[in-house]
């Protein structure tokens, strides 16, 4: 059974751990949970987990974490040294700070924009293109609360990461929560001047908020919050000395998984959407076209996201086993001929690397040949790809020197020598990829 295998794994490879202790890392995405134990030495993968869930609430979430540990083999859980936890990008909730339930969030947490007032409101404040001047940012989620029913003494901010991470170190003084600077960046936290900014707290001082009681403490990912509490440590008999660090959210665990540490080092995600995310030693942010940077130690995780991707692959009923025929057919070394030239959207809009609300996709003329049809659209996401890099780089990031691959479209091993030949630089399919296993390096913080 696959518990028997993930017991057996962790046997056969727990003396490794035992002289180095391991690193737990928690993912909680929006339709289960995942944990991964590494070395600490070599980051050999000791057990992985996972638990789905159909619903989205603290409850749900603390049962996975609770089950999680309890299937990880108890001479292993001696071994762990350190937790950390990654949550989905601005999921957030109000938490009070006597009973610890969550007084707002729930299902409205992911798929809820704020509304119009509320991003008016933080737009009043907020610096022209900043991240918070959004209908999905923390910081508008928060104000819309606060105009529905005032925030009370009480409630404390919480991002989900943060939440689950105070199951195993506790809050802090006043029942706050501590968070790491890649999940507040939504709230509006600087993490240039690693600091909530002035005009962010003048805003919730001028609305009767007590900023300092209600923010989150703010830690680097990987950072130190504190020692797993007693009661934790002794109902899963965890090393003594076990610490919580700073997590982060699931995208940028993603990214760490992939080992991707240099500055000019990327990883493109190949799923139903194209998104890029690079690392740079200056940060580039520009509302226009959703491009924004987030902190990793001394550099900088810059991103942005095609419309473009392997859904329109779907869209025109290419199967798994066609793809695979067709791609032994096509010669990565050529363009496909000049009329074959698409921009393969599934529907109208794009945003990166242009920004054109109204752009169509652009899929014909579409010939008889399938091969050639396929050629075509996979040209077409490949020069997005390198054109997205290249505006990076007249942005102010770091030029492109290295590109990792995930998602489905990794598998194709010709796109990869396609997409090599247009970017211009090495690419290969990233050996990991797993959120869990980039917070489990984190816990370690081996990173950056």
């Amino acid at each position: 059974s696959a518990a028997r295998a993930c017991s057996l794994r962790a046997t056969s490879t727990s003396m490794h751990a035992a002289g180095t202790g391991c690193g737990l890392g928690f993912d909680f995405g929006t339709s289960g949970a995942r944990i991964c134990v590494v070395n600490g030495e070599a980051h050999e993968i000791l057990h992985e987990d996972s638990v789905p869930y159909a619903e989205q609430s603290p409850e749900v979430w603390v049962a996975a974490m609770e089950t999680l540990l309890d299937r990880i083999p108890a001479g292993m859980r001696a071994h762990i040294t350190s937790v950390a936890v990654s949550g989905t990008s601005a999921s957030v909730m109000l938490v009070d700070a006597r009973t610890g339930k969550a007084t707002r969030g729930g299902a409205r947490m992911y798929d809820f924009a704020a509304s119009k007032e509320a991003v008016a409101l933080a737009s009043s404040a907020a610096p022209a293109g900043h991240t918070v001047r959004s209908a999905t940012s923390t910081l508008a989620k928060i104000l819309q609360w606060h105009q529905e029913s005032p925030i009370v003494g009480e409630e404390r901010v919480a991002h989900q990461a943060d939440f689950l991470a105070a199951r195993l170190v506790g809050t802090g003084d006043g029942g706050g929560y501590t968070s790491d600077y890649n999940n507040a960046l939504k709230i509006g936290y600087d993490v240039r001047a690693l600091a909530y900014p002035a005009w962010m707290i003048q805003l919730l001082v001028s609305l009767s908020i007590d900023a300092k009681a209600l923010l989150p403490a703010v830690v680097r990912p990987g950072g130190n919050i504190g020692l797993v509490t007693e009661s934790a440590r002794q109902r899963w008999g965890l090393s003594e000395g076990c610490q919580v660090v700073g997590g982060t959210t699931d995208s940028i665990a993603a990214f760490i998984a992939a080992k991707a540490s240099k500055p000019g080092q990327a990883v493109s995600s190949l799923g139903s959407t194209l998104a890029i995310k690079l690392l740079s030693t200056a940060p580039v942010d520009d509302s226009t076209y959703g491009v924004y940077s987030h902190r990793l130690g001394d550099m900088w995780l810059v991103g942005g996201a095609s419309n473009v991707g392997c859904a329109v692959l779907r869209q025109e009923k290419f199967s798994g086993d066609e793809l695979a025929q067709l791609s032994a057919r096509i010669d990565p070394s050529l363009d496909p001929p000049d009329n074959i030239r698409y921009y393969p959207l599934t529907q109208k809009g794009e945003r990166f690397p242009v920004n054109d609300p109204a752009k169509e996709p652009l899929l014909v003329p579409k010939p008889d040949d399938r091969a050639l049809y396929l050629h075509g659209i996979l040209h077409g996401i490949a020069q997005v790809e390198a054109e997205a890099y290249a505006l990076l780089a007249r942005m102010g990031a770091t030029p492109v020197s290295e590109v990792r691959t995930a998602g489905g479209g990794s598998v194709n091993q010709m796109w990869g020598t396609m997409r090599e030949r247009l970017i211009k630089v090495p690419v290969s399919r990233a050996e990991h990829t797993e959120a869990s296993y980039g917070v489990a390096l984190l816990a370690l913080d081996q990173v950056y």
